[in-house]
């Protein structure tokens, strides 16, 4: 990955309520271990991560949205690569060790970072 990469974040219905895309949609969960999962937008379009991420995962996404590590980087925060089996360009946007209120600003930097943007794949 590059800082021009483009990491692609699968956004739930959940956070887009009324149209709207919330900031949620950039932050971990306790489940998480205080990382974002993202896809690597150097190995996957976001057509085919919104096809793999629905149709193969069964999961249920709104649409994909986009930061680039530069954006990430600059925000200080940290993304790497994390394949997995089922996921070969699966990657993270790490959040570890800062507070929730932090956690909280950054999503929110990041979510203006990616409505700039504009969405890259819709339902």
């Amino acid at each position: 990955m590059t800082d021009k990469t483009v990491l692609l974040r699968q956004v739930h219905p959940a956070f887009v309520p009324a149209g709207q895309m919330t900031s949620q949609a950039f932050m971990p969960f306790p489940k998480d271990d205080e990382k974002l999962s993202v896809y690597d937008g150097d190995q996957i379009g976001a057509a085919e991560s919104y096809r793999h991420y629905t149709e193969t995962l069964n999961n249920e996404s709104d649409g994909v949205w986009g930061v680039t590590c530069a954006e990430v980087s600059g925000i200080e925060l940290t993304s790497q690569a994390d394949p997995l089996p089922e996921s070969p360009a699966h990657a993270l946007i790490d959040f570890s060790g800062k507070p929730s209120g932090v956690c909280r600003k950054l999503a929110k930097k990041l979510k203006a970072f990616a409505v700039a943007r504009g969405c890259l794949h819709s339902r």
